[in-house]
């Protein structure tokens, strides 16, 4: 029977656990799965559908166990319990269980316990369970029970760090010792110093003060706390490479205190708004891509430039200024329409770009465009967004570059194919030189039977006899002794009297109307 309650799933985020649930979410169910199935699944157990809502509760959002679920999950972010809605709850509590406690002694074990709900309310029942009718603060005090073993997640941290302890009034006649980061600066300091020491993840702490610093609200018009923040990230990168490069991992006891100079740079009494850091991976991923787009150039650069460059001196000297010289002013007409200067310019082009491995692309926008692209994409190395856009070429001039490229790797390859087989270079020569091409002047009827070679074979009948020649008709002649050119090419063409030769193409210079009863 499938219920109509919520499921709550509390718990450690073990990986086989998110693997179920994130199976049951993505099954599916239908009539077509049904009509697939075999006899032997039929007669299983059908599996109900998921008609309900599945409730996780998280301490900590971004562990890593929790991505694939956080994909498909609708997010609600929960605020903490204040201490006195807190307090007026465990009051109706303690009423009902017959326990008296005033609200200072339920006051300071919301504070002991971080306003943890189920702390309290175990420690509570543990008083409770213990015979203690009547609760007071020094009760609390004493009691070591009432904080759990958590873990503080990362955002934790850096609130504590760009957040000012809130000061707290002292009771009167209670000896409480104040809580850890609400004293001065020393304890600030210690405090500070002791979450940061117990989280363990110096690198992804330090990406999050760095993303996150900028926004805070400092009273500094002379930017002196920023400069300080960057020399001291400037320290702790240094000092984490050389941990990591020399393996001294006693130093690894120096990276804590990078917290503690952001908190007393830029802690302030409002709650901050942080954000996951993402600015290390974005660098990260955009670095990858650029040395990617290097190689590729580099990787099929012939030997004559490869020799004098690399992936340095191009992104720095010659990227910027070859990005330039691949732009010219070129005309948008046809390139057979190019002055003499600008196919040379057209030329110079070409040579540069087969150079260091460049081409045009031709690729499509979303919107259905299409356009050209730069391939590799080196662009964006040596171009930084913010910037004003430089000159660019046209579609039209990009195309035409593109082609004339083409046609010259062509004629390249075609070269170097004879280069290195030169009995098929001599064979080019000869099919060459072969027959001279006949003049247009030349093109007549009468030249065209002069140059028909007519191949007499023996008439045959239908059982393949040879049949004894027709006596032909004497063959009429001009006044000058030649030979009639009508039966010259009816001879050529054929034994019939009728020849014909076809033009492509149409004319409408002779043309007329013809009627069906003109032709009946």
């Amino acid at each position: 029977r499938i219920k109509t309650t919520p499921v709550c799933v509390v718990g450690a985020a073990l990986q086989a656990a998110i693997n179920i649930l994130l199976a049951v979410l993505n099954r599916k169910d239908g009539p077509a799965g049904e009509a697939g199935a075999d006899a032997a699944k039929k007669k299983k157990k059908k599996e109900p559908m998921l008609l309900r809502p599945i409730i996780c509760i998280c301490n900590d959002l971004y562990v890593p166990a929790l991505r694939p679920l956080r994909q498909q999950a609708f997010l609600l972010a929960f605020p903490q319990t204040q201490p006195s809605r807190l307090t007026q709850r465990l009051a109706e509590i303690s009423v009902r269980q017959g326990l008296k406690a005033d609200s200072g002694a339920l006051m300071s074990l919301c504070e002991k316990t971080d306003n943890d709900i189920r702390s309290c309310i175990n420690t509570l029942q543990f008083l409770h369970g213990r015979g203690l009718k009547q609760l007071d603060a020094r009760t609390i005090q004493s009691v070591s029970v009432g904080q759990k073993d958590q873990n503080k997640g990362l955002f934790h941290l850096w609130q504590e760090i760009f957040q000012l302890p809130r000061a707290k009034r002292k009771r009167i006649g209670e000896g409480f010792e104040e809580a850890p980061g609400s004293g001065n600066g020393a304890q600030r300091f210690q405090h500070v110093l002791h979450l940061a020491s117990s989280s363990g993840e110096y690198e992804k702490v330090s990406q999050g003060l760095y993303d996150n610093y900028l926004s805070m609200r400092v009273r500094d018009p002379n930017l002196q706390s920023v400069c300080e923040a960057l020399d001291w990230l400037t320290f702790s990168d240094r000092l984490n490479q050389v941990i990591l490069h020399g393996q001294n991992f006693s130093l690894m006891k120096y990276l804590p205190f990078l917290s503690v100079t952001f908190h007393f740079l830029f802690a302030h009494t409002n709650v901050p708004r942080i954000s996951y850091p993402h600015s290390h991976h974005e660098a990260s991923s955009r670095l990858l891509s650029c040395r990617n787009a290097l190689s590729t150039m580099l990787a099929d650069v012939p030997a004559s430039v490869r020799a004098r460059i690399s992936q340095l001196g191009l992104s720095l000297d010659v990227l910027t200024l070859l990005l330039d010289i691949i732009c010219p002013k070129l005309r948008p007409v046809n390139p057979q329409l190019f002055s003499s200067r600008e196919k040379e310019q057209m030329h110079e082009l070409i040579d540069t770009m087969l150079a260091y491995n460049l081409s045009y692309r031709q690729d499509r926008t979303p919107e259905g465009q299409y356009i050209y692209v730069l391939e590799p994409r080196v662009e964006e190395v040596a171009r930084f967004p913010g910037l004003p856009p430089r000159r660019q070429l046209t579609y039209q001039a990009k195309q035409t570059i593109s082609r004339e490229m083409e046609q010259e790797k062509m004629r390249r390859a075609e070269q170097t194919m004879l280069q290195r087989n030169p009995a098929a270079a001599k064979e080019e020569e000869k099919k060459s030189v072969g027959p001279k091409l006949t003049r247009n002047h030349q093109q007549r009827l009468e030249n065209i039977v002069k140059q028909t070679i007519v191949e007499m074979r023996p008439e045959v009948d239908f059982f393949g006899r040879a049949v004894a020649p027709k006596p032909q008709r004497p063959e009429p002649s001009s006044d000058t002794g030649e030979k009639c050119a009508v039966l010259s090419m009816g001879t050529a063409v054929g034994n019939s009297d009728v020849w014909f030769r076809f033009n492509e193409g149409m004319s409408n210079a002779v043309r007329r109307n013809v009627y069906i009863r003109e032709l009946l």
